[in-house]
């Protein structure tokens, strides 16, 4: 199993970037781990990405030097095991898990992660240990428990309330802010900026940094650079752009680009 540089520049109090790709590619993945980024975030929530394909995309960004991470779709507490487990087998280096309202669901997260003694995660050596040519079942899990990233989803009303609870749940790495869902549940769907919403997702940032957890917005490129820089200066440090995002940045300054040499100017 790789060291999860991600995890450790987090804990060394640095800014982490990477993206988020909504499509099944391999390619895309090792683009992205090559381009330096720090680690790409796998969609299996609202994609057509299948464990199959994440096998190939995990691998890719092993390549690369990413850091292999996945959300997946909403799940209820007492499925995480299974869906988990089949994820973290495959290879992945971290797990996002999307909705997460209440400490007890926290907990079942962390559990399903983590092996004993800090979780209740089901035995399996596999390709992490090089199907046990490279080190053995047992090795694997305490360097299972230091290396793997455990992401939560604060996404709601419900999980903003609880948010003071959830963190007291020992394992959590990463705090990320569902932005969209959330403005949602705050009855102002798609509108990032409305008051109500900023307020939210401040108070989940300053709540995270007080536990001493990292946090990071989701949909950030959305938000202007003023707010963008606010968010750093109040500690964000899982920084997450989509893939799309960054792909039609360069399109807009190629064309630029093409435009300017066109006109010479």
């Amino acid at each position: 199993m790789q060291k999860n540089k991600t995890k450790a520049k987090l804990k060394a109090g640095e800014v982490v970037f990477g993206s988020e790709i909504m499509f099944p590619s391999p390619d895309a993945v090792e683009i992205l781990g090559y381009a330096g980024l720090d680690f790409v975030y796998m969609d299996t929530e609202h994609s057509a990405t299948t464990h199959e394909s994440l096998t190939h995309m995990i691998r890719a960004a092993e390549i690369s030097g990413a850091t292999s991470l996945v959300r997946i779709p909403e799940q209820l507490p007492g499925q995480y095991p299974g869906y988990i487990l089949r994820i973290l087998d495959i290879g992945a280096m971290g797990i996002i898990v999307p909705h997460v309202d209440t400490k007890a669901e926290a907990q079942a997260v962390v559990d399903s992660m983590k092996y004993h003694p800090q979780g209740k995660r089901g035995m399996y050596g596999g390709r992490q240990t090089g199907y046990g040519f490279k080190m053995s079942t047992s090795d694997y899990v305490k360097v299972a428990n230091e290396e793997t990233l455990v992401v939560i989803m604060i996404e709601s009303g419900e999980g903003v309330k609880n948010l003071p609870d959830i963190l007291s749940v020992k394992g959590i790495d990463v705090v990320q802010i569902g932005s969209n869902d959330l403005s949602q549940s705050l009855g102002y769907p798609g509108k990032l900026t409305a008051p109500t919403v900023l307020k939210a997702i401040d108070s989940v940032i300053a709540a995270s940094r007080k536990a001493g957890v990292p946090v990071g917005v989701g949909s950030f490129a959305s938000f202007s650079q003023d707010r963008i820089k606010r968010f750093l200066d109040a500690g964000v440090q899982f920084v997450n752009i989509g893939t799309s995002n960054i792909i039609t940045s360069g399109v807009e300054r190629w064309r630029e680009w093409l435009d300017k040499a066109k006109t010479g100017k």
